[in-house]
């Protein structure tokens, strides 16, 4: 069984946001990520009903909620959060069951 850790935040914006405030936080989220201990990936992704998918890979559950915690303090995580529709947010943490690589990564 592995560690790995996904995080998946699903949310819909704010009827007053952009996406382009979003967009505005993606490098300040990233250096927030990326300064995480058992860091290993994120993507955010639109799907076709307005609702975006955060996906963040972490080495384990102790790495993926000590960031959580983390996140709620950083500064660019709170502007982000002002964007987002509260009664839409979900977040929960899954431990990977399986995981693949292309060869190319």
């Amino acid at each position: 069984m592995n560690n790995t850790t996904i995080e998946m935040v699903s949310y819909k914006l704010k009827t007053d946001a952009s996406i382009a405030q979003l967009r505005e936080t993606h490098e300040g989220i990233n250096a927030f990520c990326r300064s995480q201990p058992g860091f290993i990936y994120r993507s955010l992704s639109k799907d076709a009903e307005d609702t975006w998918h955060d996906i963040v890979y972490w080495q384990d559950m102790n790495s993926a909620k000590a960031a959580a915690d983390a996140f709620m303090q950083n500064e660019t995580a709170q502007h982000m959060l002002r964007l987002l529709d509260e009664s839409t947010l979900k977040m929960r943490h899954m431990q990977a069951d399986t995981e693949v690589m292309s060869a190319q990564c």
